[in-house]
């Protein structure tokens, strides 16, 4: 296992013996069986743990048991508690995405205060293979289908060589201590269900499943490093930068063949999802005026042009969805999942929906709150007024504007990130559960 470790490290260009790295540790046998063999490489490296402050007494201990290893071991230790729920609920994202945005960006600050080279986090071959399978069942772009990159943004996967399994062997054989942790059983979290339960499945059909998606992979991401090529000299052709943003000239972009992927791909810096694709190709043939705004930018028609430029703040976004399937890869959710009343217990926080599915009709609508709008804010008996809502919750206006509604006809089922109507609360009666999380 060391010598793949290094072999790998050095064939990929992660480190080297003058090297002085920041590593990651959890406590969990992952990352833990990182700490060997980077202690055993001899390689320069000081330890930097998380505490999120998610699991109570279980987060401290591990935060206990990793600042006992770097002290026995002699290695430099560094160690910060976050108010994850806070950060998620203020930026009104998910947990898990509050978790990775508050790691990074003090993995960053150490690197710049301390002097490190790289950060190394210990990703694996079977969090390759679920990534891989997330984004494909969310729904992605051939660049969301290339797995973890094994360096980017001086952050280094020197584990990716080794599947679970793997590291489970070593880790048994050489006695590395290493905590569990109990939210990795819980397949509530998409991650999660997908290792416990569709890997699982698959499996059964191909038991060597893991390489044969790491070879797709692989090849998936040779064949995106020659689409990357081709579409940058095509934007360079077809594409002005201005003051403003861009101009792109609707004739070249019309003349392109097959035209909906070259769309996709040349749109999808500017914030389009694969379910506007087909909204950008409607723009191209429209009169002067016409707009669409994706995630990020705005889309103008300008007499045979598209004027491209960053949203403003406060302009009003809509969306429209049919079906589950639209919703899941609308990118709107970072979690969504139908659960059973009788399954898993439900999450408890005002950043996910747990909303009757047999109650809901569809088409649904996802838009900004307006001066009006009304809901029955769970578990009320009455109608209230959204802006009312806000006002007893001291929301700070700078985060009013930007609240979204998901309503089910005209009735308002969920104030996205606060609270849910009570008329699509879960009951005892309840059958089907959607939940999503923002």
């Amino acid at each position: 296992m060391l010598q793949r470790f290094l072999d790998f490290s050095k064939n990929e260009r992660l480190f080297s013996e003058r090297s002085k790295l920041l590593i990651a540790i959890s406590g969990g046998i992952d990352s833990m069986v990182m700490a060997w063999l980077f202690r055993a490489s001899g390689t320069d490296h000081a330890i930097a743990h998380c505490n999120f402050c998610l699991r109570g007494e279980e987060s401290d201990g591990d935060e206990k048991f990793v600042a006992a290893y770097a002290s026995e071991h002699g290695i430099p230790f560094y160690t910060t508690r976050f108010n994850t729920l806070g950060h998620a609920a203020a930026k009104k994202i998910s947990v898990q995405m509050a978790a990775r945005e508050l790691r990074y960006e003090w993995f960053s600050s150490l690197v710049n205060s301390e002097g490190f080279d790289a950060v190394a986090v210990a990703h694996n071959l079977n969090d390759n293979a679920e990534t891989f399978l997330i984004n494909l069942i969310r729904g992605t772009g051939l660049s969301g289908l290339t797995g973890m990159s094994r360096s980017n943004d001086g952050i280094i996967r020197p584990l990716l060589f080794a599947s679970r399994y793997d590291i489970a062997a070593f880790a048994s054989e050489k006695n590395i201590p290493f905590r569990e942790d109990s939210s990795n059983a819980q397949v509530k979290y998409t991650r999660n269900r997908v290792r416990h339960k569709v890997i699982a499945e698959m499996e059964k059909i191909n038991p060597g499943v893991l390489d044969a998606i790491t070879d797709t992979i692989s090849h998936l991401a040779s064949t995106s490093e020659i689409v990357d090529v081709y579409i940058r000299g095509l934007r360079e052709t077809i594409f002005r930068q201005t003051d403003n943003g861009f101009v792109a000239d609707i004739e070249a972009l019309s003349n392109l063949k097959p035209l909906a992927p070259h769309i996709f791909e040349l749109f999808r810096e500017f914030g389009i999802s694969s379910k506007q694709t087909g909204e950008v190709i409607s723009l191209l043939g429209s009169q002067s005026g016409k707009y669409l705004l994706t995630s990020s930018h705005r889309l103008s028609c300008d007499r045979g042009r598209i004027l491209i430029s960053e949203r403003a703040d406060g302009e009003t976004s809509e969306f429209m969805f049919s079906s589950i399937d639209e919703m899941r890869v609308s990118g709107l959710f970072s979690e969504m999942h139908i659960a059973d009343s009788a399954g898993d217990p439900l999450p408890l926080s005002p950043l996910t929906a747990c909303l009757d599915l047999d109650r809901i009709s569809f088409p649904v609508k996802v838009r900004n709150w307006a001066p009006g709008d009304r809901f029955m804010p769970l578990g009320m008996k009455h109608m209230k007024k959204v802006s009312d809502f806000f006002i007893d919750l001291k929301v700070p206006v700078t985060v009013k504007e930007k609240v979204l509604l998901l309503l089910s006809g005209d009735d308002v089922m969920w104030v996205m990130g606060h609270r849910i109507d009570d008329r699509f609360r879960v009951t005892p009666d309840s059958g089907r559960i959607l939940v999503l999380t923002v």
